[in-house]
């Protein structure tokens, strides 16, 4: 899907003139390719898969400044799941019909700000701030019952600055294990 918008910032003088103080210009693309795949009985269950890839940019020029400010971001989504259902695993004694879901999920997301000074015009600009974010997620999720579910994941995510930007590069992971039991 495309989306484009324009917007106007205005200040009325004294006198009951309009006069422009901002403007913005962005458009963008969500997504601009995307991709959904689905595999029916394999291994005996489902597969699936998505990828999708999206930008948008944004132009802002402020009169007061006389700088342009070019805002861009891109955005590329990969997840694949696998499921089946109604096989048996013995656990603690009892053999229950299970459910088994496996999905992975990987992101990768990159913003950046450049200024183009309109008084000292470069074409590059001056790049001012931006990040990369890259976050990996494995699950595996088990339903035991209608009432019974486990939830085992592990997610990684970094972040790494560009451009001027201020924060240092951090990486976090977290890990768990989600038990859901439904009692009515």
């Amino acid at each position: 899907a495309y989306t484009s918008n324009y917007s106007e910032g205005l200040r009325i003088s004294p006198d009951g003139r309009e006069e422009i103080q901002k403007q913005t210009v962005s458009y963008g693309f969500a997504p601009l390719i995307g991709l959904n795949l689905t595999f029916n009985d394999m291994w005996g269950g489902n597969l699936t898969g998505s990828a999708k890839y999206s930008t948008k940019t944004s132009y802002d020029l402020g009169v007061a400044t006389r700088n342009i400010s070019e805002s861009f971001q891109k955005d590329i989504n990969f997840t694949a799941s696998f499921s089946k259902s109604g096989f048996e695993i013995p656990l603690f004694g009892v053999s229950l019909k299970n459910d088994i879901e496996i999905s992975l999920s990987y992101t990768s997301g990159r913003n950046s700000i450049v200024i183009y000074e309109m008084d000292d015009f470069v074409e590059e600009g001056k790049p001012q701030d931006g990040t990369t974010r890259t976050t990996i997620e494995p699950r595996i999720k088990y339903v035991i019952s209608s009432k019974v579910t486990l939830s085992l994941f592990y997610k990684s995510t970094t972040v790494v600055p560009e451009g001027a930007a201020r924060i240092p590069e951090t990486s976090t992971s977290e890990a768990g294990l989600d038990v859901h039991i439904s009692i009515q």
